[in-house]
């Protein structure tokens, strides 16, 4: 009878590394060798087929294991991404059988091979190191000249499975030539539009050629370029628009929401679109900060607003606060869209409600600090006065970070060592099994009760954690508040400087301090520098590294689509520009058709489902704009 084990889980950071033990691939026709018999009884066994083999899914591999000894085996396993694991008990293999277990391939395993002996006792047989490739037909011989000598073990590759990443080269293919075909489309009705056979007619797919009477589904009044308390925003476009809009910040916006809801409906079921175990960084963990970050650049634009309207600032501070109170009901709203609703079991935190208290602890820090006019532009330090003006909400930013820092490195939790940041469970060999993210987990069951929180955490399936713990936790909230105050300082170099090589050059140079800190920080390894990379815990590292990315890309999108106006950001800058609806919709109907509905476990097919998934909101936002209706809170 066949074991069906899943050695690991699905998630691998960085790269994958080299094989270290021997693998055979099958030998050319007519080729002699010693193993030659070997793949004679590999090529019958599989002529006859097998009924019990296990079925093939995305991110696996076979491996028989034909055991002609007389006594049975022990598989034990252990991927690399498991950080000082002992090694786990997979499945018994019976003595003078073939049988044949699934095993990931998504990262590197350490895999050996034990007899169990009378008293506990335990005899190393064959041991080795791997990263499978992903629907690979592997083989493994023990007899007992290799059980009595503990060779080294060698593996067989029967077949030549297709790399699992070329689905998403003919699929980006297929985008790119979509995209090309819907550009030349676009241009052909423009100019059938302006000819004289056709009454001429603004560009409906060009954001800023949108009439002034639009339908805006406004809760408040004052959106501008407004991300809107940080996470979604609609736009409210004004009747008189002095300036022409700067449609990169849409764009970035509305690409992150697409990569966000691609990732959260499952990436085609790879790995890098997933979040990591516990250190690391993959694209799933960027699109969450950057939504952080150009929450900061549009609050630049959005306090001129309100400013412009002469609004008071106990007007502002209501109206921040009635946002961020929306904001953090909608998230709680999304934490309960599971089923019926368990007050005793109910999640507090989410992105929503990181969104909110963001937003509203950056705006109430913000608003002492700004200044309604640029009346420094002749002093001797007017190059830097963005920074110059600001250095006082520095200082109170560089307090939070420190607060952040102490608390993380310095707050004593019982039953665990002091500035302990590890994922718990079997990490370190289980002696700090339930200290998963120390005092982060530690604040948040203080103030909110483990109930409360989230009970299925990334490194769950691979450290075997025990204990809940929310990655949009309390403690977090104070480096996403100082992100979004980098969101701000982008936002202020718009506002401060009205020439394109100007904020080019000053974002390029953000985007290099913040990536050298990072880069410092983590001494550019996964797991052996001062602060890791870390989306749980939020950590300094983590944020200045996604601080980087988005300087670097908000740079690309400002010069491509409005200083060369090669691209006018579409189609992502139409989820750009009503967000918030896109954003809780895909979370509220994701389980429904025309979204999802059951595939083959396979990467091409989830991939195809995936892509479809988050261009259907995209279609969904690009009709709302056709309509001219952009919601905001």
């Amino acid at each position: 009878m066949q074991t069906i084990l899943l050695i690991g889980a699905l998630l691998s950071c960085w790269v994958h590394t080299s094989h270290s033990t021997t693998v055979m691939t099958q030998p050319a026709e007519g080729e002699e060798g010693n193993s030659t018999a070997l793949w004679d009884f590999i090529t019958l066994y599989e002529q006859q087929g097998d009924p019990d083999r296990p079925a093939l899914e995305h991110d696996v591999a076979w491996l028989t294991l034909n055991v002609s000894t007389g006594f049975a085996l022990q598989v034990w396993a252990q991927t690399h991404q498991c950080r000082n694991c002992p090694y786990v008990y997979v499945t018994d293999v019976p003595a003078r059988a073939t049988t044949t277990i699934l095993v990931n391939t998504t990262y590197t395993t350490d895999i050996k091979f034990a007899r169990a002996h009378p008293g506990g006792y335990q005899e190393d047989i064959c041991s080795f190191t791997v990263t499978f490739r992903e629907h690979g037909d592997y083989w493994l011989f023990m007899d007992y000249e290799t059980a009595q000598q503990q060779t080294p073990c060698t593996l067989l590759l029967a077949n030549d499975p297709t790399e699992a990443e070329m689905p998403i080269l003919f699929v980006g293919l297929g985008l790119l030539g979509l995209a090309a075909f819907a550009s030349m489309a676009f241009k052909i009705a423009s100019c059938l539009q302006n000819s004289r056979f056709f009454r001429k007619s603004a560009d409906i797919t060009d954001p800023s050629q949108v009439s002034d009477s639009n339908n805006t589904f406004n809760l408040d009044k004052d959106s501008s370029v407004d991300l809107e308390n940080g996470e979604a925003v609609g736009v409210e476009v004004e009747q008189k628009q002095k300036k022409p809009r700067l449609k990169s910040l849409d764009t970035f916006r509305g690409l992150s929401l697409v990569v966000m809801i691609f990732v959260n409906y499952g990436g085609g079921g790879y790995w890098f679109f997933e979040h990591p175990p516990w250190n690391g960084l993959t694209v799933a963990d960027l699109v969450f900060p950057w939504f952080v970050f150009i929450m900061g650049t549009s609050m630049t634009f959005s306090f001129k607003s309100m400013y412009k309207r002469e609004m008071t600032a106990r007007a502002i501070v209501t109206k921040v606060i009635t946002r961020s109170f929306k904001l953090f009901a909608l998230g709680i709203v999304l934490n309960s869209s599971w089923g019926p609703v368990d007050l005793s079991g109910l999640r507090i935190p989410g992105v929503l409600q990181r969104f909110a208290l963001t937003y509203l602890f950056i705006s109430l820090i913000h608003l002492p600090f700004y200044r309604k006019n640029d009346s420094h532009k002749d002093r001797k330090w007017a190059p830097i006065r963005d920074v110059i003006l600001y250095l006082p909400e520095w200082l109170v930013h560089l307090a939070l970070l420190s607060l952040f820092l102490a608390l993380t490195y310095a707050l004593p939790v019982p039953g665990c060592p002091t500035g302990y940041t590890g994922p718990g469970g079997l990490s370190q060999y289980g002696v700090h099994e339930n200290c998963t993210g120390g005092a982060a987990r530690y604040i948040d069951v203080m103030v909110l009760g483990e109930n409360h929180m989230f009970h299925y955490p990334t490194p769950q399936v691979i450290y075997h954690t025990k204990v809940s713990y929310d990655p949009e936790g309390i403690l977090g909230t104070l480096t996403s508040i100082f992100l979004c105050f980098l969101g701000i300082q982008s936002g202020n170099i718009l506002s401060f400087y009205q020439e394109h090589k100007g904020r080019i050059i000053r974002w390029l140079v953000w985007g290099l301090i913040t990536g050298a800190i990072a880069a410092i920080l983590c001494k550019c390894s996964k797991d052996d520098g001062w602060v890791p990379l870390n989306k749980n815990l939020w950590s300094l590292s983590f944020v200045l590294t996604t601080a980087c990315f988005a300087f670097v890309l908000l740079t690309a999108l400002y010069v491509v689509i409005d200083m060369l106006g090669w691209w006018g950001g579409q189609p992502f800058i139409f989820p750009g520009m009503n967000s918030i609806v896109v954003y809780f919709c895909h979370s509220i109907f994701w389980r429904v058709l025309p979204i999802n509905w059951e595939v083959e476990p396979v990467h091409w097919k989830l991939l195809l489902q995936d892509v479809w998934g988050a261009s259907f909101w995209v279609i969904v936002a690009y009709i709302l704009y056709r309509k001219k209706i952009f919601v905001a809170l």
